[in-house]
């Protein structure tokens, strides 16, 4: 009888322990910071549901219960990317799953010659930003919280300037999401001026699945712009 008793006990500890696990708190989730190990990382929020690698970058995809088995509130999805096996960035979805990705219209190619035409104004002219005045864009995009907030800025942008590589890396390096930054990279590929030197903002992206997304939709733009 003693021996069910203590076999009893130990199932109920194993079952109460595993439940807590697909538990957690926002103290546990602002936890996680820049530089953490995976070790570090697995003490806090437990093993990941998901994980994903592609050369030295690895993605760990969490699905958790806000609160405590007592006290619970909405189920979460945190995922949690490492290079060189240190955390490097972390997102935060409600529900279980990435939400679906927005679908992003393709603007036709952008002319930059000035026309003059008798009786009319000439044809604004569209141009790169001078460095003072990228500057200022990113440090809005920086202050603007929502991502959907992020791309209307961007959009506004692309209506009165070009961009070129470089300015596209330090834009899309403003999004954690890698959903985001495909979005925001399909976005300003029509605009971009030195478009052979793309790969490099392409390179950014976490795992070749979402650079080959990339690299059709720059072949389908192409095909369709000839």
């Amino acid at each position: 009888m003693k021996k069910i008793h203590i076999i009893l006990c130990l199932a109920v500890g194993l079952l109460v322990s595993s439940c807590f696990t697909s538990y957690i708190s926002t103290k546990q989730v602002m936890g996680i910071h820049q530089g953490m190990s995976q070790r570090e990382v697995e003490a806090i929020l437990g093993k990941p549901d998901y994980r994903r690698f592609d050369g030295d970058m690895e993605e760990w995809e969490f699905h958790r219960d806000g609160g405590t088995p007592v006290l619970t509130s909405e189920p979460m999805t945190i995922v949690v990317q490492f290079s060189n096996g240190e955390v490097s960035s972390m997102d935060t979805f409600r529900g279980y799953g990435r939400p679906s990705p927005h679908p992003v219209v393709v603007p036709p190619p952008v002319s930059n010659t000035v026309q003059v035409f008798p009786g009319n104004e000439p044809v604004k002219e569209i141009r790169l930003m001078t460095e003072k005045e990228f500057d200022a864009f990113i440090d809005k995009l920086k202050f603007t919280i929502m991502s959907d907030d992020q791309k209307k800025l961007i959009n506004g942008m692309l209506g009165n300037h070009d961009v070129n590589s470089t300015q596209c890396v330090a834009i899309v390096k403003e999004f954690s999401y890698t959903p985001d930054q495909v979005d925001v990279m399909k976005m300003l590929y029509p605009y971009v001026r030195d478009k052979q030197n793309f790969n490099k903002v392409i390179d950014i992206l976490f795992t070749n699945i979402y650079k080959d997304e990339v690299r059709k939709f720059i072949k389908e733009y192409h095909q369709n712009n000839k």
